[in-house]
């Protein structure tokens, strides 16, 4: 049990998401999954089994708290790129010589 929940935290934490649909289910998945660790690992160190009640609690206690971090950290998110949007400013003089312009030399009056 303890590799399955490893491996599905650790699949869970290499997805990324852009929307705030998709952040809820990451956060709720790996909130429940993180409850279910937290509760086999406190009865562990008390040398029982935690049972089905228990472990539901706190999938349910982890589900909480991941949906409402989620959400404050894809708001976050939201309001950094868009601050950045803004704020992007693109300095002309720092863009390197077109290799496609050719110089054309100067002439000078009445000459030919």
């Amino acid at each position: 049990m303890r590799n399955v929940i490893t491996a599905s935290l650790l699949a869970a934490l290499t997805v990324s998401c852009s929307t705030l649909d998709q952040s809820f289910r990451l956060g709720a998945t790996t909130g429940a999954l993180t409850g279910v660790a937290a509760t086999y690992a406190g009865h562990e160190a008390n040398g029982r089994s935690p049972t089905s009640e228990e472990v539901a609690i706190g999938a349910s206690i982890g589900l909480g708290l991941g949906l409402i971090t989620s959400y404050f950290i894809h708001q976050q998110v939201v309001e950094e790129r868009e601050e950045s949007a803004r704020q992007t400013e693109i300095y002309f003089g720092d863009l390197p010589p077109s290799p496609f312009v050719i110089p054309q030399p100067k002439l000078k009056k009445g000459g030919r």
